[in-house]
């Protein structure tokens, strides 16, 4: 009887399940989403609770749309069950501000000090977030592993193109400055850097546009688990990460004229500042749109390192991480159509040398052949 079975390898380990990997990627997100709470307080799990809610409810609302089975059936085999949606959930949490209050809504409760007591702005960017992710960059595609590009990161800018202008990404401080103030991170005010503020980049003790952005610390405790766990490549961060310094420390660092120390400490803040510590280890290392080889990923990642040096060097926003990376996800379907990996088992054959043989000269005489050997 003939048989039709899968390409090789057949030997699957049930560990490395779509499920199982994105519990460690939730665990490797808890110390990130533990400072945002200790630094910008229970807003951020307000955030939470609603992108939550809402990557959760069009997920499952999708799936039972396409499959037509609105039974119980069908929602025990509906995605949600592989934890995708609370990995978009979280990453776009961390992705947004603690607050976002945009000036045509307003829809705000401010509690005796000024500050924002509850945002009902906040809780609708979230939800328009959540959906945009879920429905338009996840579902609309065919789901988990066949997104063009990461559907956290597409929703940050759709909702930083869409309503930035009215305020919502306005820049909040950390616990120890107090929500109700905004500052401005060193990208945007390019101030003299100091070993001060360099501390206060990697504790978490400075102003940042994305909650889950302000504490290095967390950020690298989530490095290291993923890579213990073998999750991600730990090569592919550490790539990204050097290139955005060294490009910066080339097109923006020693063109400002800073010398001797200052270039070091300048390079060390471009590094600290922005998303890019967290981009690159949560959101750059998505199976689903990153290249499949390792000389694909290498491509991938100083892409992503040029092309934010270049946006912060050149451009009109501080910050660019997002959209160098929402960039190198469009270019990893060219990336993997040139690179092609090679297959498994492959072994390349030897180079065959040809024989010398030694020929003889020889003289015709007559009927016989005579060697002059």
């Amino acid at each position: 009887m003939r048989q039709t079975v899968s390409a090789s390898p057949h030997i699957t380990d049930p560990k490395n399940s779509t499920k199982r990997i994105m519990l460690d990627v939730l665990i490797a997100l808890c110390p990130c989403l533990v400072c945002a709470t200790v630094f910008f307080g229970y807003h951020v799990l307000i955030n939470l609770a609603v992108c939550l809610l809402f990557c959760f409810g069009t997920e499952l609302l999708y799936g039972l749309i396409i499959s037509k089975n609105f039974t119980r059936d069908g929602v025990k085999k509906s995605s949600v069950f592989d934890l995708s949606f609370a990995v978009t959930a979280v990453i776009l949490t961390l992705n947004l501000p603690a607050v976002m209050q945009v000036s045509y809504w307003g829809l705000n409760v401010v509690g005796k000090n000024g500050a924002v007591a509850f945002s009902f702005d906040t809780v609708v960017l979230c939800a328009l977030g959540s959906v945009f992710a879920v429905a338009l960059v996840k579902m609309l595609f065919g789901g988990l592993g066949r997104n063009f590009a990461n559907p956290a990161c597409t929703a940050r800018i759709f909702l930083f193109i869409a309503f930035g202008a009215g305020g919502a990404f306005n820049l909040t401080s950390s616990l120890f400055g107090g929500l109700e103030q905004t500052g401005a991170t060193w990208l945007a005010t390019r101030d003299t850097v100091s070993g001060a503020m360099l501390l206060d980049m990697f504790l978490g003790n400075t102003a940042t546009a994305a909650v889950g952005e302000t504490c290095a610390i967390a950020v690298l405790a989530g490095y290291v688990y993923l890579s213990v766990r073998r999750v991600i490549d730990p090569r592919m961060p550490i790539i990204t990460v050097g290139s955005l310094a060294v490009f910066a420390l080339f097109f923006d660092v020693l063109p400002s004229g800073a010398r001797g120390v200052a270039v070091l400490t300048e390079t060390a803040a471009h590094v600290l500042s922005g998303g890019l510590l967290f981009g690159a280890v949560f959101m750059a290392t998505d199976y689903s749109t990153s290249p499949n080889t390792l000389v694909g990923n290498i491509v991938f990642a100083v892409g992503i390192g040029l092309i934010t040096a270049l946006i912060r060097a050149f451009g009109n926003f501080p910050e660019g991480f997002s959209f160098a990376l929402l960039i190198m996800n469009l270019v990893v379907p060219l990336l993997d159509k040139y690179i092609i990996p090679k297959p498994f088992g492959y072994v390349k054959k030897k180079r065959e040398k040809p024989h010398k043989t030694k020929r003889a000269n020889t003289l015709q005489v007559g009927d016989k052949a005579v060697g002059n050997d």
